[in-house]
């Protein structure tokens, strides 16, 4: 969940970065358009009012020299920048600020043919530099100067004056300032430091393509390079500006701080990653050493409970636990009509073998005879330990005399097998009680005791032999 939420908050902040500085880029590119918008604007104005007042003294003055009258009282935009020239209807130079171009034959602008006022914007190239021409026709008929009669006011400027504005700073290595003619025909276009001209700019297919092509930004795919975009058509002269940003410089930033962010990320991750191992690792050892103590815990307390329902010295179920097998077997005899029986067992002879060879050897006698008694009787049925040499054994699941008497001789013959005891060969028998469920008793006392009773009746009898109490099944 910690590393979810990193990459996911990552991921989060990311996208808001990029949406920022996409948003940043289209207010860049709203800003700029209308900053050159204006300067555009107000150059051409200045154009524009000096064609009109050019042609307004050549149509309403009766001398020549129009433009040097109007140059000696500052009327006219400087020479080191602009070049007004005066062209008749041939196209000949007759006054001009550059005394160079007179008596040069200048192409006729684009609305030549067009009657009536209007501006035309035109190119020009010169040795040194391309210059874009604006030109308003002198009207005929109005014009008292014969010796210029019908023709045009022309103002030359170089293309680059309009893209001087360029800045790299805002504008990046890819970015584009551009003055488009209605014809789509590209005047002028700045890219960095290259200048061009004359490409053909899909303007009408740009703004088809957005909503407010004006106001709102749109990328455009031009010459290779992806740009924001934005188009302005200058209402009052047949050009319109072009602005763009390109997206992988506006993003390069964008890009940084997505690459920062990831790293970060990844650095976060690794940190939680090596915190959840150290953690891991500590649970590990903790949940270890926990389960090491509840499993000394439940041992203890096997071994308790061993040691409260076994004797020590053979290992056997002693009488605690004896007394609470045979009362769970008499009640599910008693519950489905079966039968078990319970052997007395009193070692004959042990007495003596323990007070001659000492309590050592009679313990060592007592383990063997345990472990003998254990390999005469079934896998189901119980040996248990009451004290001193006497032994019970549990006999599940037997109704007749016939089911125990095979297993009582195997005890008997099992216990005559001569014992080794400290060097010496040792010979004992055993005396056997047996008392039978429900015969003998409905409860573990009764059992127990007429089972005692037999086993003393079978020493009587001679020993190393086997009594029942009770012949009824037999």
């Amino acid at each position: 969940m910690m590393l979810l939420v990193v990459w996911g908050s990552t991921y989060f902040l990311v996208n808001k970065e990029r949406v920022a500085i996409e948003r940043q880029a289209e207010l860049s590119v709203g800003e700029i358009t209308d900053t050159y918008e204006a300067r555009v604007v107000r150059a051409l104005r200045e154009i524009d009012t000096a064609l009109k007042l050019v042609r307004f003294t050549a149509n309403n003055t009766g001398h020549a020299n129009v433009l040097n009258a109007l140059n000696e009282q500052r009327l006219l935009p400087p020479a080191l920048l602009f070049t007004i020239s005066l062209v008749d209807a041939q196209g000949m130079v007759v006054e001009s600020t550059d005394s160079e171009l007179l008596g040069l034959r200048l192409r006729p602008p684009l609305q030549a043919t067009q009657e009536g006022d209007y501006l035309a914007v035109g190119e020009a190239q010169t040795e040194q530099e391309k210059q874009l021409t604006f030109t308003r026709p002198l009207l005929p008929g109005q014009a008292p100067m014969q010796e210029i009669g019908s023709g045009w006011v022309v103002i030359a400027i170089d293309a680059n004056y309009f893209v001087s504005s360029y800045e790299a700073r805002s504008l990046g290595q890819q970015g584009m300032l551009a003055l488009v003619g209605e014809d789509g025909i590209v005047r002028v276009r700045r890219t960095g430091e290259s200048i061009n001209s004359g490409e053909l700019m899909e303007l009408a297919a740009w703004q088809s393509s957005t909503l407010d092509a004006v106001s709102v930004p749109f990328l455009t795919h031009w010459e290779g390079v992806e740009r924001y975009t934005l188009v302005r058509k200058l209402y009052d002269f047949p050009l319109s500006i072009v602005v763009g940003l390109s997206a992988q410089e506006q993003l390069a930033e964008a890009q940084l701080l997505v690459q920062k962010y990831w790293q970060r990320a990844a650095w976060t991750s690794a940190l939680l990653l090596m915190i959840l191992v150290i953690l891991g690792r500590l649970s590990w050892q903790l949940q270890r050493e926990r389960q090491r103590v509840m499993d000394e815990r439940v041992l203890h307390a096997q071994q308790v409970e061993h040691l409260a329902f076994h004797d020590t010295l053979t290992d056997l179920p002693n009488r605690a636990f004896l007394s609470h097998l045979v009362s769970q077997e008499v009640v599910l005899c008693g519950r489905h009509g079966e039968s078990f029986a319970l052997l007395f067992l009193d070692l004959d002879r042990f007495k003596l073998i323990n007070d001659s060879l000492g309590h050592a050897v009679g313990d060592y006698l007592l383990q063997e005879a345990a472990k003998r008694l254990t390999g005469a009787v079934r896998e189901s049925d119980v040996v248990a330990r009451l004290g001193g040499d006497e032994f019970i054994i549990l006999l599940r699941k037997v109704s007749r005399t016939e089911q125990i008497v095979p297993i009582a001789n195997e005890l008997l013959s099992s216990m005559r097998q001569p014992f080794i005891l400290a060097g010496q060969e040792c010979h004992i028998s055993v005396s056997i009680g047996v008392s039978l469920f429900p015969a003998d008793g409905l409860d573990e006392q009764s059992l127990m005791k007429n089972a005692d009773v037999a086993m003393y009746q079978a020493k009587q009898a001679g020993k190393n032999n086997v009594h029942f109490c009770s012949i009824a099944l037999s």
